[in-house]
């Protein structure tokens, strides 16, 4: 009997606590593997911010794509949790099928839906974030600034264009709040 490589791939806006939540799930799941595309993101580029102008976002996407089917096809039984980028239905789509293509036997979207009011909270505590009305005074500190809305628009703006998630092609897609109990992977 062939063994199953489950992928566990985290849905969800900016500040919706994914990040913070996978670690927890990866420390309360013994061989789990979490792979992020923030923490890679630092390693190559010194931040989780990429500039569209260098070339960095292709550089790391072949990174990103060689990791991913070096750890699936390394042996049967992974049990992995991705968090990256999944911003659009396109963009989900396209990382299920490479993550197949790799050897995933299933995919599972663990899509968060996080109370507004905590991703509004939680979106300022990220590094390398500040709101606008910061600016002039954290002119240096390589900082991206944003307008003090853009929380829960970009909450808002993902929910809407996530409203087909079940149709995206995942094996099973569970809805994580993670301001709840830890769920259990299965």
């Amino acid at each position: 009997m062939e063994t199953k490589n489950v992928v566990f791939l985290l849905v969800g806006p900016r500040g919706a606590g994914k990040s913070t939540y996978g670690a927890r799930l990866t420390e309360a799941n013994e061989g789990l593997i979490m792979v992020s595309r923030d923490e890679i993101l630092v390693r190559i580029c010194g931040s989780e911010h990429m500039d569209p102008y260098t070339g960095a976002h292709l550089h790391f996407f072949r990174i990103m794509q060689r990791l991913l089917r070096r750890i699936l096809r390394s042996r049967s039984g992974v049990r992995l949790l991705l968090d990256c980028w999944t911003s659009s239905r396109l963009e989900r789509m396209h990382i299920i099928e490479d993550l197949r293509k790799f050897g995933a036997t299933r995919v599972v979207a663990l899509y968060f839906i996080t109370p507004p009011e905590m991703v509004d909270t939680w979106f300022w505590k990220k590094p390398g974030i500040a709101r606008m009305s910061e600016m002039s005074s954290r002119p240096n500190e390589g900082l991206v600034f944003y307008p003090e809305r853009a929380p829960r628009e970009e909450h808002d703006e993902f929910h809407h264009h996530a409203r087909s998630i079940d149709s995206d092609g995942f094996d099973e897609v569970i809805r994580v709040d993670p301001t709840n109990a830890l769920i259990t992977l299965r």
